[in-house]
């Protein structure tokens, strides 16, 4: 059964997916570039917000096992564990130098 969390998840990557469709349908038609950023943006800002509860989640599922743990080693590698998941979360790719090469 899924959660209330997976199932808020879930909804935002739809919401993504349907923005991204109009993007590809809006670009195949010759729609404005204004018109296309903007719905980019929806999309960034809906999987941002996916990715950003996918962790919190992740977060609450681990923090068990951090405060249980009797081993500092484990509770280290799972604290710097969820610390790469937050870095690859934030990143953000160098786009403008795929396009101006």
């Amino acid at each position: 059964m899924k959660t209330k969390q997976q199932s808020e998840i879930i909804r935002r990557l739809h919401c993504a997916a349907g923005h991204l469709n109009a993007v590809i349908e809006m670009t195949e038609n010759g729609g404005s570039c204004e018109k296309v950023l903007h719905q980019l943006n929806a999309v960034e800002a809906a999987l941002q917000a996916a990715g950003f509860r996918l962790l919190i989640l992740h977060t609450h599922q681990s923090e068990a096992m951090i405060l249980a743990s009797p081993s500092p080693v484990q509770r280290a590698a799972e604290l710097k564990r969820l610390q790469s998941l937050y870095s690859i979360l934030i990143q953000k790719p160098d786009s403008y130098s795929e396009v101006t090469k």
